[in-house]
């Protein structure tokens, strides 16, 4: 089971550091728990979360870096065995907000709901330039499936809307 935090690992007024556990996911390791995604972009979006109240990833220890990818991958198999359905639906119970409540329906109505995606996106917003907006470290661990979007170059290149089809010629 997940450590507890102590005082000096909490920051008061922290969505992360302040979920209750009934929302959080043993995944094996002292340093992380996972929690599914409160608007998730695909069935089983995961974030990996340090129970150490941390800002950005290079001011995670040694041994927390040493854990992270054991909990990524632990979070995977997590998700491989639960029923999604169950989770989303207990999630529209007691929604974040009213937004989460749409981003929940779409999980429960997508086909791929329960099927075990074989490709991920990760991804980590470190900072508020970034597209940060809880201060406190998460890595997003998001199943993909084929046809999910029309097409899927670029990737997490679609941060810069702009720039994210390198393959497109510009000119000079």
């Amino acid at each position: 089971m997940t450590e507890r935090r102590s005082s000096h690992d909490h920051k008061e007024g922290c969505v992360f550091c302040e979920l209750p556990d009934e929302r959080r996911i043993d995944l094996g390791v002292s340093s992380f728990y996972g929690s599914y995604d409160a608007f998730p972009l695909n069935p089983g979006h995961m974030e990996i979360i340090p129970v150490r109240h941390v800002d950005r990833l290079l001011e995670l220890t040694k041994k927390e870096r040493g854990e992270l990818f054991e909990a990524v991958e632990n979070g995977i198999e997590v998700t491989r065995t639960t029923d999604l359905r169950v989770i989303y639906q207990n999630r529209l119970e007691n929604p974040v907000n009213e937004e989460s409540v749409w981003f929940l329906q779409q999980a429960l109505n997508n086909p791929n709901i329960n099927v075990p995606a074989t490709d991920y996106t990760f991804g980590v917003n470190d900072g508020p330039l970034a597209g940060r907006t809880i201060d406190h470290l998460h890595w997003h661990t998001i199943p993909r499936y084929e046809g999910d979007v029309t097409d899927p170059r670029g990737g997490i290149r679609y941060v810069i809307p702009d720039l994210a089809n390198y393959k497109l010629s510009r000119g000079k």
